[in-house]
């Protein structure tokens, strides 16, 4: 077959064996929610209920899912179409071109080395709230070091567990709707009710608020992606929309309804990220048993999520390496096949962790939501453009929608408005000096990036990087 003859799709296939299409729709769904609630939801939320109030916060959460659905609906259709390891490098590789593609595995990388720093602040965080007065930089680097050391020695033994945390997740969130909705509706603990009315009916809504914290609402949904990567996996790719559905619409109901039952509970002058506001809820009902419970839960949850980008980023870095798209000191490994020099590499930059000794924890975590979240918006950006290109080209080589295994719902609109939602948000980033110090930061690193990979291209040529994690 000639070179010009080549479809996109054929293409971006030649740079993987493919996977193997074994997984069960319910373990995708599962995999997408237990892979996006976490720490975005349980503490997270503190600061968008104390900065948007009660109502604000429900209306971002709301908006949030929405603009995760049109990102999601994007990669479901580029995933079943063509699904290879190392995806979203392989298709903005192929559709938007080898300096961009080269960016955004670099991108992944710096978000997930960030997300690994962000989840050992939370662990230290949830950690102070249970000993209070302990020394934040012990943690840190307690969480650090088991993290280090577990990906050093046996990376399974927290990936073998990651499944039932997320189901223990779930359980919480819907005995958090079914506890919480009683005490706030009469069931028991008539102070609650009392709470209810006077928080909820007060503050009104801010435009300027809601866009003081839209990044910190929106890393709820991160990882939301996860579920549209597994469609080369299902066993059934014809279910992928119906998985897609499924997970969006679990999670922003779970999202949705467990904040509005916080947001019913807990006065929005109470809320912070120095602790989880479901802690809050349970702890100023007097049930501190519960309270531990969840601060438990939250913690397990911020290892395990810390675990993956470990372990993950570590990889990631390797694969880099292994394509000349980083040194090649990071391709090296143990006598384990243990990358170790990107394990390290990838825990030091997850060390920036330690400056939430120096500098307040939640002013810490907060700008590294901040960090990652612009991050997000570029990535996701890419992956609307990414298939929208996608169907274009498919279209003009002469294939059929029918063909498409799934198809993004109302094409062209649910991209575009995917691509204006991302603007949106970064526009109402500006307006609040927080947020813009994240974004500034992102934007000096991603456009560094951006400009040696164009001369590294340049002068090399460039290629989708086959990552299988």
């Amino acid at each position: 077959m000639s070179k010009q003859n080549v479809t996109c799709i054929e293409r971006v296939m030649s740079k993987s064996t493919g996977l193997n299409r074994t997984m069960k729709m319910k373990a995708a769904v599962m995999t997408g929610i237990g892979g996006t609630i976490g720490t975005g939801l349980f503490l997270s939320s503190g600061d968008v209920l104390a900065t948007a109030g009660p109502i604000g916060a429900i209306v971002l959460y709301i908006i949030g899912g929405f603009i995760a659905w049109t990102m999601t609906c994007c990669l479901g259709e580029l995933s079943a179409a063509m699904p290879v390891a190392g995806s979203l490098q392989a298709y903005s590789t192929e559709f938007c071109g080898p300096a961009l593609g080269f960016t955004i595995g670099w991108v992944n990388w710096v978000g997930g080395a960030a997300t690994i720093s962000a989840q050992v602040v939370a662990s230290a965080i949830i950690m102070r709230d249970i000993i209070p007065g302990s020394p934040t930089w012990v943690w840190i680097v307690a969480f650090a070091v088991l993290l280090f050391g577990v990906n050093l020695l046996d990376a399974k033994l927290f990936g073998n567990i990651s499944f039932w945390v997320s189901t223990i997740k779930v359980l919480m969130i819907a005995a958090f709707l079914i506890v919480g909705g009683a005490m706030a509706f009469g069931g028991f603990g008539s102070e609650g009710a009392a709470i209810t009315h006077e928080s909820l009916g007060t503050g009104g809504v801010s435009f300027t608020a809601m866009c003081a914290c839209v990044l910190t609402a929106f890393y709820a949904y991160a990882g939301t992606e996860i579920v549209a990567a597994t469609a080369g996996e299902l066993e059934d790719e014809k279910k992928m929309g119906k998985a897609i559905n499924l997970t969006i619409g679990i999670l922003i109901a779970a999202v949705v309804l467990s904040i509005a039952i916080v947001c019913l509970l807990l006065p929005a002058d109470q809320a912070d990220v120095l602790g989880s506001p479901f802690v809050y809820v349970f702890r100023n009902a007097g049930m501190n048993g519960a309270a531990l419970v969840v601060n438990l839960v939250v913690l397990s949850s911020a290892l395990t999520s810390g675990n993956y980008f470990v372990y993950g980023c570590s990889r990631y870095l390797w694969s880099l390496a292994k394509f000349n798209q980083a040194p090649k000191i990071f391709a090296k490994t143990s006598k384990k096949g243990v990358p170790v020099n990107a394990l390290i590499v990838s825990m030091l930059f997850g060390m920036a962790a330690i400056l939430a000794e120096f500098i307040a924890e939640d002013s810490v975590y907060l700008f590294i939501v901040y960090f990652i979240g612009g991050g997000n918006i570029f990535m996701y950006s890419v992956i609307c453009i990414s298939q929208y290109r996608f169907r274009k080209r498919y279209i003009a080589e002469g294939g059929k929608l029918e063909d498409l295994p799934y198809k993004t719902p109302l094409f062209p609109l649910v991209p575009v408005l995917g691509v204006l939602s991302f603007l949106a948000m970064l526009v109402a980033t500006l307006t609040d000096p927080g947020e813009v110090k994240g974004i500034v930061v992102c934007a000096i690193m991603y456009t560094a990036i951006y400009i040696g990979a164009r001369i590294y291209v340049k002068k090399k040529g460039g290629e989708a990087v086959n990552i299988d994690l």
